[in-house]
């Protein structure tokens, strides 16, 4: 049997919006105040990435982001244009978020739960690679919540901001 890659599914502002959830309830752990938006659109298209998939293996929510990156150069190579040909997806998810009220937008610019919920069942009925990327999206939140500023994340990532 052969299995048909859908990048339309994971793409799609539904699917993006819970892994933003999942990285916003992440890093809500550490940080109450939220993530900045501008982390939302470096963590997404990391963690969706399947080509980066592997650099996640051996590491939990302890490793740390300049650990990771230390073990994981490559998530750098192309990482500014990665995220560039993600600014229009990163945005429909937010706003799909913001809309669906299971994300809002806080003061500062920054992410908060909204007063709805994501149903369990909704991401549990995901396959293995989907349900993975938004754990991945998860564990970024964690690294990021504990690296300091979203300029410092920029810059341990190679970006500027």
């Amino acid at each position: 049997m052969r299995v048909a890659y859908d990048v339309y599914a994971e793409t799609n502002p539904a699917f993006c919006a819970a892994a933003l959830i999942e990285f916003t309830k992440a890093y809500l752990s550490a940080k109450p105040e939220g993530p900045e938006t501008p982390l939302a659109y470096l963590a997404l298209p990391v963690a969706l990435s399947g080509e980066l998939a592997g650099a996640f293996d051996g590491t939990n929510k302890n490793t740390g982001l300049l650990e990771w990156l230390e073990r994981s150069p490559q998530v750098q190579v192309g990482l500014a244009d990665r995220v560039n040909a993600s600014l229009d997806i990163v945005s429909d998810a937010i706003r799909f978020a913001c809309f669906a009220e299971v994300l809002v937008m806080a003061e500062g610019a920054r992410l908060q739960l909204g007063g709805k919920k994501l149903k369990a069942s909704a991401v549990s009925a995901l396959g293995e690679e989907p349900a993975q990327s938004i754990k991945r999206s998860g564990r970024l939140g964690h690294w990021f919540s504990t690296a300091g500023t979203t300029r410092t994340i920029f810059d341990m990532m190679g970006l500027t901001v």
